[in-house]
């Protein structure tokens, strides 16, 4: 770790979501080309280092603050021309904010409050402009040939005192002037305008309550309200909530887990309100200790309020501020503070929702009311502390597990193991332990179990036991049960249990348990998935779909989100719901932008009618897909984009090319022994017309040992169906 002064550049484009929705290859296409001919060479020119990319901006370090600035003013008068072809409402327009200050460099990545100020600087940025610290401003005034306006201070969050900033004048006309301070105006959105002012603008100057008192009555005034809220977009509405990880602000050990629990626990709390829409955990957890702009988080999470704090512990007493903030501008609109001995936690929790959802109900004018809290609660204050620091650990061994040290992912799981153990002792009537290891076993298993079977077995077997155990103490415990219809399907997805009948009840029971879980817990978004991917074992693929999108709508940011989407979009596709396979495809392509499904799924979407089925493109995706794929798998993976081309060409009537490409894309046994290339190519020979080709492949196809004729029942083949040959090959 290394602490150092430096200047911070961060860079956000403008609007990114809806010119993703609005022309998504376009605006990538466009977006990467200007970081490899402009942004990324005028940053090395002036001697800065990319930290990372944030999917829609980068996060620069300079060593000089005039290289910083420079840079920028390089950028954003770069920018017109390049994008002067595009329709106005497609182009794409870059905001940057600089800060000089404190930061701690470590493990490639930056952080501290000399990096939050940048990142806060940009969200005030109006589109097009360079905005600055005044510790920057010090720093370049004489020293650059540029000029400058005074914005005046700014509070920001996080930050205790205001921010001055300064907009650099990219107009060399301007150069070395000095105007006095320039008045920020507040943007007003069509929306708002649509509105009438009679909506609670978060961060502005309307309050509802003084409409009502010019208003006959407050039923009116709501009912014109909702109206208006409805008219919103997902980040302009104040009801669509995020509560971000609240930031330790004490040295002790204890102190992060506090915050995470409090943080998780207020996040389940608001999530009970009707009123509100409010991000799960897993969508949260995404910007835990990343130093993002507001309206960066609100596109990401679709939301118009931000709730942010940070914990600190003092005296035994522990000490929570809160701040609430409007996603668009990434302005504060409020604070409240809540403190309490330690031995009163959960009269702080509770003090703490209510606060929260007293200061949304003033600001918002809806009923917020919180249900009581579950009487299958934590009631032992050192019980949830364990299960907060078992949490901890179990974060943690996620962070080693993607960073790819899987031993040092398994001792903290045993850790965390051992501390939840701990909790069952200190609270033996508590389930929620019980569960939270029944989990852990689960994924031991599947860490272990994935190429031999038999050696997750163990961990097979204890979380059942502790999901049985959980289930005596509480019969209808949804978590509970859906643990164990997880286990029980991964039992029966790799074989434990080889009798055939015995196998087939236990995928009954599998599925049982799963359906009682969301018949109790809708919202159980872990159910819903494994009920999906069991639904499609079966050949239920309209089913299997419909639980997908259960999965999604109850946790858009589960763990596995990527996998969710990706199902959604082949379950799709193999229903024939063309808009709804592009929505899924989109939606992946702004989840996990780098995943080789999403440049995939562009692909095989050319194959669908109502898509064009446009060559050049569809050669382009074969190469992305084929780049993000894996070295050991790149034999099968070029035949395998190569079939798909072949595919696109054959639905845009260059049948000689289509034949051409799909013969050089055949496989052998080495590469392709299930014969999937031989299925594929099947459908290319239907697009052509060549019927009797077509038909022998799928012979071939069904010869490999396990594979059933329903395989074979797909659109891809429906111009075969009055062939005799292919009635005998699917039984008919």
């Amino acid at each position: 770790m290394e602490r150092k002064l430096a200047a911070i550049f961060a860079l956000d484009m403008v609007s990114f979501s809806r010119l993703m929705e609005a022309d998504e290859n376009g605006t990538l296409s466009r977006h990467q080309s200007h970081i490899r001919e402009l942004l990324e060479p005028t940053i090395t020119a002036h001697h800065g280092h990319v930290v990372k990319g944030t999917g829609d901006g980068l996060l620069v370090e300079f060593a000089s603050a005039v290289d910083a600035v420079e840079a920028a003013a390089e950028i954003q008068r770069a920018m017109p021309e390049r994008e002067g072809k595009i329709p106005s409402d497609r182009r794409i327009v870059y905001r940057i904010g600089i800060n000089v200050g404190d930061i701690v460099a470590e493990d490639g990545d930056i952080y501290g409050d000399g990096v939050n100020v940048a990142a806060r600087i940009e969200a005030l940025a109006e589109p097009g402009t360079v905005y600055i610290s005044e510790s920057a401003f010090n720093q370049v005034k004489k020293k650059v040939q540029l000029g400058f306006a005074d914005l005046g201070r700014h509070e920001v969050k996080n930050i205790e005192e205001p921010v001055r900033v300064y907009e650099v004048l990219l107009d060399p006309a301007l150069a070395g002037t000095m105007p006095g301070r320039k008045r920020r105006r507040r943007k007003i959105s069509k929306e708002m305008l649509a509105a009438a002012i009679v909506i609670v603008v978060l961060g502005g100057g309307f309050a509802i309550r003084d409409f009502v008192m010019r208003d006959t009555t407050r039923r009116d005034a709501r009912a014109t309200r909702a109206s208006a809220l409805e008219q919103l977009a997902e980040t302009e509405d104040p009801r669509r909530i995020a509560v971000l990880y609240f930031e330790p602000r004490s040295p002790q050990e204890e102190v992060p887990y506090l915050a995470a629990g409090l943080t998780e626990t207020l996040i389940t709390e608001l999530g009970t309100v009707p009123a509100l829409t409010v991000t799960s955990r897993n969508g949260s957890a995404m910007f835990r200790g990343k130093v993002v702009p507001a309206d960066s988080i609100g596109r990401a999470l679709k939301v118009g309020t931000l709730v942010d704090g940070t914990v600190a512990l003092s005296d035994d007493r522990i000490r929570v501020n809160v701040s609430f903030v409007n996603a668009e501008t990434g302005e504060s609109f409020g604070r409240t503070l809540v403190e309490r001995p330690r031995a009163e936690l959960f009269e702080l929790q509770d003090d703490l929702a209510k606060e929260v959802a007293a200061f949304l109900r003033e600001r918002l004018g809806e009923e917020v009311e919180l249900i009581e809290r579950s009487a299958a609660a934590a009631e032992n204050v050192e019980a949830w502390e364990l299960m907060q620091r078992a949490r901890s650990l179990s974060d943690q061994a996620d962070e080693l597990a993607a960073a790819g040290d899987t031993d040092g992912a398994w001792e903290r799981l045993g850790q965390a193991d051992s501390v939840l153990a701990l909790a069952e002792n200190v609270s033996p009537e508590w389930v929620e332990p019980t569960i939270r290891r029944g989990w852990i076993a689960y994924w031991r298993a599947r860490w272990k179990g994935v190429s031999q079977p038999e050696l997750g077995e163990p961990w097979v077997k204890s979380g059942l036991e502790l999901a049985n155990v959980a289930l005596r103490l509480e019969p209808e415990n949804a978590d509970a049960l859906a643990l164990k219809g997880c286990l029980e399907h991964w039992q029966w997805a790799v074989d434990l249990v080889p009798d055939p009948e015995a196998s087939d009840a236990l995928l009954e029971q599998a599925e049982a348990d799963l359906r009682a879980a969301v018949a109790e817990d809708p919202s159980q978004a872990i159910a819903w998935a494994m009920l999906s991917h069991l639904m499609l074992a079966r050949g239920k693929t309209a089913e299997g779909n419909m639980a997908a999108q259960r999965a999604f709508e109850a946790d858009a940011y589960l763990r596995n989100v990527d996998t969710i989407l990706w199902r959604l979009f082949t379950t799709s596709y193999d229903l024939q719901a063309t808009r709804d396979a592009e929505r899924w495809c989109r939606e992946l392509g702004l989840r996990a932008p780098n995943d080789d499904r999403f440049p995939e799924c562009r692909l095989w979407l050319m194959t669908m009618d109502g898509v064009e089925a446009n060559v050049d493109s569809a050669w382009a995706l074969a190469a992305e897909y084929k780049k993000l794929r894996s070295p050991e798998t790149a034999e099968f993976d070029r035949r395998w984009s190569g079939m798909a081309v072949a595919a696109v060409l054959a639905r845009a009537g260059l049948a000689d090319s289509a034949r051409h490409v799909a013969e050089a894309s055949r496989g052998n046994p080495t590469v392709d022994p299930i014969k999937d290339l031989v299925y594929v190519e099947a459908f290319v020979r239907t697009l052509l017309g060549d019927e009797e080709e077509a038909v022998d492949l799928l012979a071939e196809y069904l010869a490999v040992a396990g594979k059933t004729p329903d395989e074979i029942d797909h659109w891809w083949f429906d111009p075969l169906k009055d062939l005799p040959r292919y009635r005998t090959l699917r039984g008919s």
